[in-house]
């Protein structure tokens, strides 16, 4: 077997392994074992301040070190954390572990797929990348449905459970790392003044031009939002809605097993439609399932998060084909947590503000105010698109 092959095929075992979280739908339960909403704002902000000012370096020494040696250091990082949260005593404990798997998850950002990428690269197969990435998405999210599913029976008999099981889903993918093969293609030897001038690239790749930068501030408008979404304000709004821990754990598996489905109609809506349509529709449809969740109870509760998990899951899918096609392979791992960096900035800024919000106006309002704000965002993208058409015509 070619080893171009077995990259692939180790990169879908990784990615699968990568989201074995048990703790889905559990894991606000846990952390109020320890603090609050804000106590959970608080938390976050460790996280994504960690994410978010970590992406650049991290991406850079991808490209500079490896994307093999920096998917096994990854993974040793995000295992260790994962399993000091199992074993946490405190809330101090607690915060540090976040940081911990947070640090190694910066690592891992942008790396995977910047390996599967030039790997297709180097047998001059990247036209495949949008179905291997559709894939890829797809065993991501069988596993957390299933993960998360049994998580949710898990956390009723020992609440730490889960954290142990990810934790040992994240040492298995670390063993695989050491039988993926590095691509070549564009290897540049690492150095402190490459360093440096990788990180200017990773900025200079989002904004070298016009059409990129409008392309890239449309990605960032929405990705902002779906950042607060997914890291904390989804849970909570389920616990809002009504949902207990076991019933909150096999809702999750219907979400992402719905989700992994639409995964692969999304190579299908990139042919059928201009990705920037595609891109800023997906961002109207989100805004929509913000909107309507003062009105909601169970159900509709329900209804909104599973269609917002599907509309991310077409839009992650699109952006990173974008982001991709235009970047060359020298930069980019740099350029994909570049623009993760920026796109997590405002929740970096304002996580334990948000926690607070919520504690003080329930996160249904909250989601409503969040639904308003991205659908006038998305008004202001289509006009500036529509704008700039109707000049090049």
């Amino acid at each position: 077997m070619r080893s171009e092959i077995r990259n692939i095929k180790i990169a879908y075992l990784i990615a699968a392994l990568r989201t074995a979280w048990f703790f889905l739908g559990v894991w606000v339960f846990y952390y109020l074992l320890f603090t609050n909403y804000a106590g959970i704002g608080l938390i976050e902000s460790i996280l994504i301040i960690t994410m978010t000012t970590m992406e650049i370096p991290t991406g850079a020494l991808a490209d500079l070190l490896g994307k093999k040696k920096t998917l096994t250091i990854a993974f040793l990082l995000q295992s260790a954390g994962i399993f000091s949260m199992a074993l946490a005593p405190n809330f101090t404990v607690l915060a540090f572990s976040v940081f911990i798997a947070s640090l190694g998850g910066t690592l891992y950002s942008g790396t995977m797929e910047a390996l599967v990428f030039d790997t297709l690269k180097e047998e001059g197969k990247e036209a495949f990348y949008d179905r291997v990435l559709a894939n890829i998405k797809t065993y991501q999210l069988i596993m957390m449905a299933a993960c998360g599913a049994l998580g949710g029976f898990m956390y009723g008999y020992n609440p730490r459970l889960p954290f142990f099981a990810c934790a040992t889903a994240y040492f298995l993918a670390l063993l695989l790392t050491f039988f993926l093969k590095e691509p070549t293609i564009d290897t540049i030897k690492f150095s402190l003044k490459n360093f440096v001038i990788q990180n200017k690239q990773g900025l200079i790749q989002l904004f070298k031009t016009i059409d990129i930068k409008r392309q890239t501030l449309m990605l960032l408008s929405i990705g902002g939002f779906l950042v607060i979404a997914d890291e904390m304000l989804n849970d909570i709004l389920a616990v809002e809605f009504g949902f207990n821990e076991k019933q909150l754990g096999i809702f999750v598996a219907v979400i992402f097993l719905i989700s992994a489905g639409i995964s692969q109609i999304a190579p299908k809506i990139r042919r059928h439609f201009k990705e920037t349509d595609a891109i800023l529709l997906m961002g109207g449809l989100i805004a929509i399932t913000f909107a309507v969740s003062p009105l909601a109870g169970l159900f509709l509760g329900g209804l909104s998060l599973i269609f917002r998990a599907s509309f991310k899951t077409v839009y992650e899918n699109l952006a990173s084909v974008i982001i991709n096609n235009r970047t060359p392979s020298r930069y980019r791992a740099t350029t994909i947590s570049t623009f993760n960096m920026i796109k997590n900035l405002p929740y970096m800024i304002s996580a334990y503000f948000l926690g607070t919000l919520m504690d003080l106006f329930t996160a249904k309002r909250f989601a409503f105010v969040l639904g308003i704000l991205l659908f006038f965002l998305i008004l202001v993208q289509l006009l500036k698109f529509r704008s700039a058409r109707a000049a090049s015509d």
